[in-house]
């Protein structure tokens, strides 16, 4: 198995759960302890299946296929150390002299300085359910890493997000699992969650959108108002 067959079975893997669970045997709850890791642990890896793996792999629980409490410690001790493994790459970039660190290069400080700001700001929230929005889920860690957040605060509130997250996916999957339509259209469940999870990115960004062009008309008015 090559390079590229390795990354079609890993992005295809929350799909065709069914058909790797048979190829893999008991080797499937290491993959998927990988792969959960992977995700939030390397931002590189974002791409990788999360919340609709999680979802199938309760749902394919339900039908006996796999074991409920040995995925729920697994991907909750994956999901823990992964954010933890990202903050940890985080700091080690803040220890880069700043002439010579990449990552400045390619997000600039300002924003860096305003993703510590809301950090400073939110910070139970922020770690705790920021696993629950696409890309946040992944820059979050790593932010909090490179901006010099106690680890101790990230670690609590990372631990508790973990459970969550594990909980609710796993759990509506296990729940859902028994119901004939979801079993039987499992990949349209699944791109719907896909769906549904970037429901609360589009709204923040269409959000934001707004304000700022609402300020800026303001803006304007007010000059306007001024010379006048």
């Amino acid at each position: 198995m090559d390079m590229s067959e390795i990354f079609e079975v890993l992005r295809r893997l929350d799909s065709e759960l069914y058909f790797y669970i048979d190829r893999f045997g008991i080797y499937i709850y290491l993959l998927l302890f990988l792969i959960v890791f992977g995700k939030t642990g390397f931002v590189i890896l974002s791409f990788l299946p999360g919340d609709s793996l999680l979802f199938a792999s309760g749902a394919i629980a339900a039908v006996g296929e796999l074991n409920i409490f040995v995925l729920f410690f697994l991907l909750f001790v994956a999901t823990s150390l992964a954010d933890s493994n990202n903050f940890l790459i985080g700091h080690a970039f803040k220890r880069i002299p700043a002439e010579k660190n990449r990552l400045t290069k390619i997000i600039p400080m300002s924003s860096i300085d305003k993703a510590s700001d809301f950090l400073n700001e939110y910070e139970k929230v922020a770690i705790t359910f920021s696993r629950f929005i696409p890309l946040m889920r992944t820059m979050i860690p790593f932010i909090a890493g490179f901006t010099g957040h106690s680890y101790i605060n990230f670690v609590r509130y990372n631990v508790l997000g973990a459970l969550i997250w594990t909980f609710v996916w796993l759990g509506t999957g296990f729940a859902l699992g028994n119901i004939p339509w979801v079993e039987e259209n499992l990949l349209f469940t699944l791109v719907l969650i896909t769906v549904i999870m970037f429901i609360p990115s589009i709204y923040g960004f269409t959000t934001h959108f707004y304000k700022k062009n609402s300020t800026i008309t303001n803006n304007s008015e007010s000059q306007s108002e001024n010379h006048n």
